[in-house]
């Protein structure tokens, strides 16, 4: 069985919540998709091109084209630090079920 690799970086996601006085959060992911979207564009893009390609897909798209929400947990050696472990994505939707 063939060790897989490490990822030199943490990616996180820094955004603000609804809560009253809320200063912004900062979570690292650990979504298998985003590490596995290093791997393969880091070879084809190179050292410098793979993060234009990565951070219009995790940064741009999942803000503007979907409806992007985080599976968050924590880890038993730190229960009161949280991470996102998983990324939902469906499209945007543009109907509503309360029309103005």
């Amino acid at each position: 069985m063939e060790a897989l690799e490490k990822i030199p970086f943490d990616f996180r996601y820094e955004f603000t919540c609804e809560t009253d006085g809320c200063r912004g959060h900062s979570l690292k992911c650990t979504d298998w998709e985003m590490g596995e979207s290093w791997r393969r564009w880091q070879p084809v893009y190179g050292e410098q091109g793979w993060e234009a390609a990565f951070r219009q897909k995790y940064e741009h798209e999942m803000m503007n084209r979907f409806d992007t929400h985080f599976y968050v947990g924590t880890l038993h050696q730190f229960p009161n630090a949280w991470i996102i472990v998983g990324l939902f994505y469906p499209p945007k939707s543009t109907l509503s079920l309360f029309p103005d």
